[in-house]
């Protein structure tokens, strides 16, 4: 008899994830590596796990990807996605329009963050 876990981890360069396949409330735990910092993605948190598959596409500087470049990477995805500020982002899972280094992640969270700015002034928020 086979022993079956359904326990899932992965692991990179930069991050540590863990998850139970069969508990999707429990979600999925990272543990970033440099600046480390735990974060506990819920089950609808499709946005960190699109940040991350992205991230991994970095081949040079990966010691960049830090917690913190990661966690405004994942944001920018949702505010993206939520407010339709990348057009790229029709479905969940989609992927972001920016190039796989740390700059092309960098400029794509100011395109975001900028747009985000116009918007809230466009409502009178900011």
């Amino acid at each position: 008899m086979t022993n079956f876990s359904s326990k899932r981890t992965k692991e990179t360069d930069f991050y540590t994830a863990e998850w139970d396949i069969l508990d999707n409330k429990a979600g999925r735990k990272i543990n970033f590596k440099y600046e480390p910092r735990e974060y506990v993605s819920p089950d609808y948190d499709w946005y960190m796990i699109v940040a991350l598959e992205k991230a991994e596409k970095v081949t040079e500087n990966t010691h960049l990807l830090t917690s913190s470049l990661l966690l405004r990477y994942r944001n920018a995805i949702r505010e993206g996605y939520n407010h339709q500020l990348d057009k790229s982002l029709k479905n969940r899972w989609d992927y972001p329009t920016n190039r796989n280094t740390i700059e092309g992640i960098e400029s794509y969270i100011k395109r975001i963050e900028k747009a985000s700015e116009e918007e809230m002034k466009q409502w009178g928020i900011s």
